[in-house]
């Protein structure tokens, strides 16, 4: 999953990490399902990616906005963030309306 903001936003991690939260728990079968042989998630049964497998990993999680927008804080912010969510922040050219082209990238450490 994508969160993109064009403007310095001092909500992008935790923002993200909602979003997040509410597509696992969209993924994974709820516990009645679980019961039943043909547990599916709320994304399949919804008909949501028709004809595709979903992979039962958890989501991965990109945070993306340009380089100088990129609020001091979200950095802070994403070192709270459980080691279960696999983010990657993506900073871009401020020139990214003209052409896309990555400044850098961080990963949450391992």
């Amino acid at each position: 999953m994508i969160e993109i903001k064009a403007d310095e936003d001092l909500h992008l991690a935790l923002q993200a990490l909602d979003y997040w939260v509410r597509v696992r728990r969209h993924h994974h079968p709820s516990a009645t399902a679980k019961l039943s042989a043909e547990a599916t998630s709320d994304l399949e049964r919804f008909g949501y990616f028709p004809g595709k497998t979903l992979r039962p990993d958890a989501p991965l999680l990109y945070l993306v906005a340009p380089a100088l927008r990129i609020h001091p804080a979200t950095e802070i912010v994403l070192r709270y963030i459980s080691p279960d969510v696999d983010w990657t922040l993506i900073a871009l050219d401020e020139r990214w309306r003209e052409k896309i082209r990555v400044v850098f990238r961080k990963r949450r450490e391992k």
